[in-house]
C-alpha cells in the first residue's frame, strides 16, 4: 500500500513539473513572441515550485536520498550511527513538533493576503508547509525508532524507503 501512495504521489509531483514546464514555455511565448508579457505564468511557477519542492519532500524522496555529511559518520562503529541517527533524527522531531503551533498561526494568519494574479488566500499556497513539517516529523520518528530498534537508513529499511521494517 506504500507503494501505491508513493506512486500517487510521484505522478502529482509530474503533474506539477508540467504545468510549471508548461507556464514557463507560456510564459516565454507571450513575453517574446507575442510581446504581451502577463503576470500569472510568473506566479503559477512560482506557485507549483513551492508545492512540488514540499510535496516531493513529504512523500516523494526517500530517506535515503537526503542530503547527508557523513565523512565522520561513516566511519564510526554501528553502535554510534546508531546513537548518532537518535541524537540527530531524535533532535529533528522535537524541532519540528515545536515549530508546529507557530506554523500553523503563521499560515492561518496569511488568510489575510491573497496571489496577486489568482487571487489565492496565502494560507492556501503556504498550507503545503504544515504538511511538509508533519511529513518531516513523522519520516523522522520512523528513523529514529528503526535506530532504536538496530535499523539504519543505510541498510534501505527505513521508513519510507520501501522497505520491509524488520
Amino acid at each position: 500500500m506504500i507503494q501505491a501512495l508513493r506512486r500517487g504521489a510521484e505522478a502529482v509531483l509530474v503533474l506539477m513539473m508540467a504545468t510549471m514546464f508548461v507556464a514557463f514555455i507560456l510564459q516565454v511565448i507571450f513575453r517574446y513572441v507575442l510581446n504581451l508579457p502577463v503576470g500569472w505564468t510568473d506566479e503559477l511557477c512560482t506557485l507549483v515550485w513551492l508545492w512540488g519542492i514540499l510535496w516531493g519532500a513529504s512523500f516523494v524522496m526517500t530517506n535515503r536520498e537526503d542530503i547527508r555529511f557523513d565523512m565522520l559518520y561513516s566511519h564510526l562503529p554501528r553502535a554510534m550511527r546508531r546513537g548518532f541517527t537518535v541524537a540527530g533524527s531524535g533532535a529533528a522531531v522535537v524541532l519540528l513538533l515545536v515549530s508546529l503551533p507557530a506554523t500553523w498561526s503563521y499560515v492561518t494568519f496569511m488568510k489575510v493576503e491573497s496571489t496577486a494574479s489568482f487571487g489565492i488566500p496565502l494560507n492556501w499556497v503556504f498550507s503545503i508547509y504544515v504538511v511538509f513539517v508533519v511529513a518531516m516529523a513523522v519520516r523522522h520518528g520512523g528513523i529514529v525508532w528503526d535506530a532504536l530498534h538496530g535499523r539504519l537508513v543505510e541498510d534501505g529499511h527505513a521508513l519510507g524507503d520501501g522497505g520491509s521494517a524488520t
